[in-house]
């Protein structure tokens, strides 16, 4: 489904169209004010039906423990590489995340605007270098992760984005990616060579053509959103989306209680083979 919802780059202002669990869901919930409402934040990782351990990495920073100025930092990281190199890929792409927000937390206080999504930026492109270094070990070499982050700054959501995990919003009842797959199966999409459900089904649909640690001048996707009151932030890891289609997740959120989306979704896909890790974040407007 295409948007229909403003989304902008954040550098030309453009219309476009450590929590592992090992197996066991592990469930965040927080509620905080935003604006006079609340805005309910949830969170679960689970090792799904088929792997042996757990390569996803997520961080909710809330509550007091978020930079200054920012009502909320979300984070979602699928690892990739043998001999556990995914798991520490992501693992060191949150924890770096949390520390440079921790470091720099004075100066993104000061920050307006745009100029907030460059922040985010700079900081990914510092995890970025810092992943790359650790690949260069024998054992770890060709590790990397996808990156998908989200602050929330009033009524604004900045998003910086690498690899094939995704954001959506829930909007009105209806469910809208508004993040692009950086993968091989997106770009047959894009070239109408297949179609989105092809797509999802495909052998390669693991085929990611982004990823933080893999190279050193990665792109990074930087965007603004408007945030409505009612609105639902969804972030996932692709364990969620490759085992069910957008639709049975709107589904599934429709018709479950805020608190519960995070392991119904969860429960959903493994349901339906649980191929992989799967993790799921929300913020509720």
């Amino acid at each position: 489904m295409q948007p229909k919802i403003d989304l902008r780059c954040i550098s030309c202002s453009e219309h476009v169209d450590y929590h592992q669990c090992f197996g066991y869901k592990w469930l965040d919930q927080t509620a905080l004010e935003h604006q006079n409402h609340v805005i309910d934040i949830y969170s679960a990782t689970n090792i799904g039906i088929v792997r042996d351990h757990n390569e996803d990495d997520l961080l909710t920073l809330h509550s007091g423990y978020q930079p200054p100025g920012t009502d909320a930092v979300l984070v979602v990281a699928d690892g990739m590489g043998g001999h556990l190199a995914g798991e520490v890929a992501s693992q060191m792409t949150v924890e770096g995340i949390r520390e440079h927000l921790r470091e720099k937390g004075s100066d993104s206080a000061t920050i307006d605007g745009s100029e907030y999504g460059i922040f985010l930026h700079t900081i990914i492109k510092e995890v970025n270098e810092s992943v790359c270094v650790a690949g260069r070990d024998p054992d770890k070499l060709g590790m990397g992760t996808t990156c998908t982050l989200a602050a929330i700054r009033e009524d604004t959501l900045f998003m910086v984005h690498v690899g094939d995990s995704r954001a959506y919003m829930i909007r009105n009842s209806e469910i809208h990616q508004i993040t692009t797959d950086h993968s091989w199966v997106q770009e047959r999409v894009d070239e109408g060579e297949m179609t989105p459900e092809e797509a999802r089904l495909h052998p390669n649909r693991n085929m990611i053509t982004r990823a933080i640690g893999l190279q050193r001048n990665v792109e990074i996707d930087v965007l603004r959103l408007e945030i409505l009151q009612g609105d639902l932030l969804l972030l996932c890891s692709d364990g969620l989306n490759s085992m069910i289609t957008d639709e049975e997740i709107l589904a599934v959120i429709l018709g479950a209680q805020p608190d519960s989306i995070c392991n119904d979704l969860i429960d959903a896909a493994n349901k339906a083979g649980g191929h992989d890790n799967i993790t799921v974040i929300t913020a509720q407007f």
